[in-house]
């Protein structure tokens, strides 16, 4: 019974992350027709694009581990933790730091 409650949990995960991943995609097609300046939209495109590979990651890397913790395959259970830790904090970085700012848009339009 456990088995089936923690596959459930994991199903759920990465349904969420394949969600997350496609109306992140969907967000940087958007992009590239959002209004404001050229500079706000390139930087908003650089952003979406950022965040989109590093959510890849991130599902990549989750379903990596959980098929390495299922089955004996060679890639080490570490790897893939430190591939995750490290996809996760450039999506954090990408979400509040690259965000396009948005005195630059009011300046270019004055």
């Amino acid at each position: 019974m456990d088995d089936i409650i923690g596959y459930a949990v994991v199903f759920f995960i990465i349904s969420g992350l394949i969600y997350a991943l496609l109306k992140q995609i969907d967000d940087t097609k958007s992009s590239e027709n959002s209004g404001g300046s050229p500079l706000f939209r390139q930087q908003l495109k650089r952003k979406n694009k950022v965040m989109t590979v590093t959510l890849f990651g991130i599902l990549l890397f989750f379903t990596l581990n959980i098929i390495s913790g299922i089955t004996s395959m060679p890639v080490s259970n570490s790897i893939t933790v430190i591939g995750i830790f490290v996809s996760f904090s450039f999506y954090i970085y990408a979400m509040f730091v690259m965000s396009p700012k948005e005195e630059n848009q009011r300046f270019l339009k004055n």
